[in-house]
């Protein structure tokens, strides 16, 4: 059977028995009674828990005193730790809680502030936002305007800009910018009025090793000048301009030349000219391109245009030679002819004859009044000069001319045998005008002439025969019509595209007829 005890202070040692155990509470026994035990008084032995004077120690077994001490320090320890957390610790943590709790304050009513102040810039933002200036802009020439983000073109208006500060640049090609810094407000619209922009500009020297050179140039804002080189040219304004140079009826293809700001451009103009050197064996013979005459063999030819010539040399009584020559830009061509004697002859008279493979031959030119007088001592021309065909001329003038000549070559002894002069059949006149070029023809066509000109004026034809068409009509043999009129053909000085507007153009007139435009043309052709 287990046993139970409680401790009881002073009881150390003491047995106690299941037996007359004491379940009330512990008292002191009355003064005089004995202990339970019967061993006596305890008061008298020191053993009283209680005096006079209140709790009185009990004597503590020497094994228990230890634990007691331990215990008492332990109980110690706690009031000293209860006492420092109470007195130390819990203050000091009182008041660094306050000082956590005072800083949130702070940063709150700091976060509050600025809460307020963003609110209150947004609202200033709103109203500045709703608040837009006008501002109003024009320009010589016109261009662009610039404010900000946005551009237009002048005259320009600007109707939401912000207020305050802002840089206005208007801007035009080949003018300087212009730029202004204004404050502008929403109650008052800005009006910069019409802003002239300074033009950029430069300057151009034109020179020339040449002469008798003269320019256009044009270019921006309808710039243009005419002016002889050399030349100099400022206050230009920068920008492109088309040059076109000439000589004389010679034009160059245009060029575009550049002007930048402050530079003086220096601009030589060269034409490219080419060079030609003709020879022919024999030497002497005449030289012609179309119907202009160059000179006579040797012939060196300098400041040639580019291009190709349709040149002819002639020299009686050789075969006329007719090439194209090509002149390079700024280069040199030569060309050696050896001419070749064929049937061509030079009468007695001096009139040059070709001969043509249809069996005949026909002078090289129309009758000059050199060759009229010489047969017939006489000259019944309007415009008088020797080298001039011999005009106002009848149909029977013409053939006593051709009798006298027959005569006079016949005692030269330069008349072929079976052959006589004469005036052509239209026929053979179609013939040897086949491919005259009515446009080169001396005729009345890009100015009126006044009289005739000097045979040989015109381009030659393929057969070497010079003014075929134009300078004077010419006689043929044959009749017109049954009235006795005979033709005329070939057009004269005056003719132009009205009144001779193709080389089949036929004209006719009386046996006796004469006028300052009627001349004649010599065929050697065999005696029918």
């Amino acid at each position: 059977m287990s046993r139970a005890g409680k401790f009881i202070p002073g009881g150390a040692g003491r047995k106690t028995t299941s037996v007359g155990v004491r379940t009330g509470p512990i008292r002191a026994p009355a003064e005089g009674s004995t202990s339970p035990d019967g061993k006596g008084d305890p008061a008298k032995k020191g053993n009283r828990i209680f005096n006079k004077g209140g709790l009185t120690k009990l004597p503590v077994p020497k094994n228990r005193r230890p634990a007691i001490v331990v215990m008492s320090a332990v109980v110690c320890c706690l009031l000293v730790s209860v006492a420092w957390y109470e007195m130390g610790v819990l203050p000091a943590k009182r008041a660094y809680q306050a000082e956590l709790e005072k800083e949130a304050a702070d940063q709150k009513q700091l976060a509050d502030a600025l809460a307020a102040q963003k609110a209150q810039a947004e609202a200033i933002a709103k109203q500045q936002a709703s608040a837009r200036a006008t501002v109003t802009v024009n320009s010589v020439p016109a261009g662009k305007v610039t404010i900000g983000d946005s551009q237009l073109p002048t005259p320009a208006t600007f109707g939401a800009v912000p207020p305050g500060k802002i840089t206005v640049v208007v801007q035009a090609p080949g003018y300087e910018d212009y730029r202004t810094d204004l404050t502008v407000t929403a109650d008052k619209p800005t009006d910069l009025g019409t802003i002239q922009l300074a033009p950029l500009l430069g300057g151009l020297s034109l020179t020339s090793p040449q002469s008798d050179l003269t320019y256009t140039l044009t270019g921006p804002g309808d710039y243009k000048r005419d002016g002889q080189v050399p030349d100099t040219l400022s206050n230009l304004a920068v920008g492109d301009y088309q040059l076109i140079v000439r000589q004389h009826d010679w034009q160059l293809a245009p060029t575009t030349i550049t002007i930048h700001d402050r530079e003086n451009l220096q601009k030589e103009i060269k034409l490219p000219y080419g060079s030609a050197a003709i020879q022919s064996v024999p030497p002497g013979a005449t030289v012609r391109d179309g119907n202009n005459l160059l000179g006579q063999t040797p012939l060196t030819l300098s400041q040639l245009r580019p291009g190709t010539m349709n040149v002819s040399v002639d020299l009686p009584p050789y075969t006329i030679q007719r090439f194209t020559l090509t002149v390079p830009e700024s280069g040199n061509v030569a060309k050696e002819i050896v001419l070749q004697k064929d049937k061509d002859f030079i009468a007695a008279c001096g009139m040059p004859m070709v001969w043509i493979p249809d069996g005949f031959w026909v002078g090289k030119y129309e009758v000059s009044q050199r060759v009229y007088e010489s047969v017939t001592n006489s000259n019944p021309s309007t415009f008088r000069r020797s080298n001039r065909p011999v005009e106002t001329v009848s149909w029977e003038a013409a053939m006593a001319f051709c009798q006298k000549l027959n005569q006079s070559e016949a005692r030269a002894g330069k008349l072929p045998q079976g052959y006589h002069y004469t005036l052509p059949m239209e026929s053979q006149w179609d013939t040897y005008s086949a491919d005259a070029d009515i446009d080169k023809a001396v005729m009345s066509r890009a100015t009126t002439l006044s009289s005739t000109q000097d045979v040989g004026s015109s381009e030659p034809n393929k057969y070497g025969l010079y003014d075929t068409l134009g300078n004077v009509w010419e006689w043929c043999l044959d009749n017109f019509d049954d009235k006795g009129n005979h033709s005329l053909r070939g057009g004269s000085w005056l003719s132009s595209p009205d009144n001779f507007p193709s080389p089949e153009t036929r004209s006719a007139g009386g046996p006796k007829y004469a006028d300052r435009f009627t001349g004649f043309r010599v065929v050697l052709v065999p005696v029918q």
